[in-house]
């Protein structure tokens, strides 16, 4: 057999970061639903299972410096692209490991972490493999750890599965490269549906998936639809083999499932209320939003909280805006809805932020709220969390040192055409989004250019030693002082919006 065991190993895994991964948004994400964060409030060891290129991995090592990460994975490449990573950003907090779970889970180990995370691996892995992610579980999370474990889950699979079956009938019956295969694949895909094969006119989410996957990154979709192994998951099979390692589920790391009101349309509220098993509810709510894809925390022993305990650990948080103020919306996407936030409730908490970071307990003074309305604004937070425009701070302040070296690194990386989406953030614990033009804007700005105009004449001249050119609404700009000035027109609001906020965040 491979060493890959039908794992997709010939084109390495995007380098992404997957903000459920930081134990900061763990933590949040059980004290939004009144349980315990238990150990993830202060961790002290992460471990990561299946860490990709490493670079979410390292992300967190520079914005956690006072925590030591780990990482296993199979593949050398990946490990080989994390070492650089940590190398480059000079990270003494973390280490990767070229191992495989059944090897890591035969040499056993004391229970040492605080928090596992294993993001879109248990259903791209085979059974033996999967369980010695339990295993590990059960060896080295302590009690109080929390557990984080995504995966494919049924019902939203149930009409796209065939999709699957046909791309893996590709492949097996074209030997060779996964780029190869997947566009081969891709090319079949398409042409059924153009031709309005009874598939696809039968099951209109098919064909909308199939248009969807046509715009995505080719290498996700080699990894997501040719490995050997794709387990589409019910909620309680997982919840089954995680209590193996005497785990009980905490929450959803997508912190609007959590919310009752916004977890399954308004006529499914009181079949929802009047369940009173825990998996049985999340598996009606997987139903009721027709769900793809689950991100579920688990906990070893953490517990509920009474109403004291609630507001105590509550008042140990503080917030700050992820975004500038102009650029705050009361618009948010829930797991079946768009959802409108009520100006007179959340105005007056982005407004205290604008002014700098504000605790739990400054934000409950606002006399919009109270002691008594404790709840209405830890959902107002929720809500303004899970869309990216506020994040949690918590625990003591971070040593910003290996942030900024490894965010200069990133930046210097993209001057040399490696892209990456986020940087680290001290303050925040975590990752923050950043666009091509963020990165752009930052190299200028650390070569002592603070203007747009002369940002984008810089950027231009960094486009043009990689052979690129900028793009607009899918037109490549070929002429050069229309592409500096759409590059100005981008910058601007970097350097005037974004650049303060990541000042703000630590991260410059």
């Amino acid at each position: 057999m491979s060493w890959n065991a039908g794992y997709v190993a010939d084109i390495g895994y995007t380098a992404g970061f997957y903000r459920e991964t930081a134990p900061g948004h763990m933590a949040f994400a059980a004290l939004a639903t009144g349980r315990s964060p238990g150990r993830a409030l202060r961790p002290r060891r992460v471990l990561e299972l299946g860490f990709g290129q490493g670079f979410g991995l390292a992300l967190l090592a520079a914005a956690n410096p006072d925590v030591a990460f780990e990482g296993f994975d199979f593949n050398p490449e990946h490990v080989a692209n994390a070492r650089k990573l940590i190398e480059g950003a000079q990270l003494s907090n973390v280490m990767v490991t070229e191992t495989g779970f059944e090897e890591a889970a035969a040499r056993g180990g004391a229970n040492d972490l605080d928090i596992v995370a294993a993001h879109g691996i248990f259903s791209w892995v085979a059974r033996p493999v999967q369980d010695a992610i339990v295993a590990i579980l059960r060896q080295r999370l302590q009690p109080g750890g929390l557990a984080y474990v995504s995966y494919n889950c049924m019902p939203g699979w149930a009409p796209l599965q065939p999709i699957r079956q046909l791309m893996m009938q590709v492949k097996r019956r074209n030997p060779g490269h996964s780029d190869r295969q997947l566009a081969l694949g891709l090319d079949l895909l398409s042409k059924l549906r153009q031709s309005n094969a009874g598939y696809f006119a039968a099951n209109p989410a098919a064909a909308r998936h199939v248009d969807a996957m046509l715009a995505m990154d080719r290498v996700y979709l080699a990894h997501e639809y040719l490995d050997e192994h794709w387990d589409l998951f019910q909620f309680a099979e997982i919840a089954a083999r995680l209590a193996d390692a005497k785990l009980a589920f905490l929450a959803s790391a997508t912190l609007s499932e959590n919310l009752d009101r916004y977890a399954v349309p308004a006529a499914l509220a009181p079949l929802l209320a009047g369940i009173d098993d825990p998996e049985l509810k999340e598996t009606v709510r997987d139903y009721a939003a027709n769900k793809q894809f689950r991100r579920d925390l688990f906990a070893r022993g953490s517990g509920e909280l009474t109403a004291g305990e609630h507001l105590r650990l509550l008042a140990q948080l503080s917030f700050v805006l992820a975004v500038s103020r102009t650029r705050v919306r009361f618009m948010f996407q829930g797991p079946v809805a768009q959802l409108n936030g009520m100006p007179e409730l959340y105005q007056p908490i982005v407004d205290l932020l604008a002014k700098g970071i504000a605790t739990f307990d400054a934000l409950l003074a606002l006399p919009v709220f109270g002691p008594s309305n404790a709840a209405i604004l830890l959902d107002c937070l929720t809500l303004l969390v899970e869309s990216g425009q506020v994040l949690p701070v918590i625990g003591p302040a971070a040593d910003v040192a290996p942030a900024k070296r490894f965010n200069r690194m990133i930046v210097a990386q993209a001057r040399a055409g490696r892209v990456h989406g986020s940087l680290a953030s001290p303050v925040a614990r975590t990752g923050i989004p950043v666009s091509d033009f963020g990165l752009l804007a930052l190299a200028a700005l650390f070569d002592g250019m603070e203007d747009a105009g002369a940002a984008a004449e810089h950027a231009m001249s960094i486009l043009k030693a990689l052979g690129r050119r900028p793009f607009r609404e899918g037109r490549l700009i070929e002429d050069d002082r229309e592409a500096t000035g759409f590059l100005a027109e981008n910058f601007q609001p970097v350097l005037e919006e974004a650049v303060p906020v990541w000042q703000r965040l630590g991260m410059i």
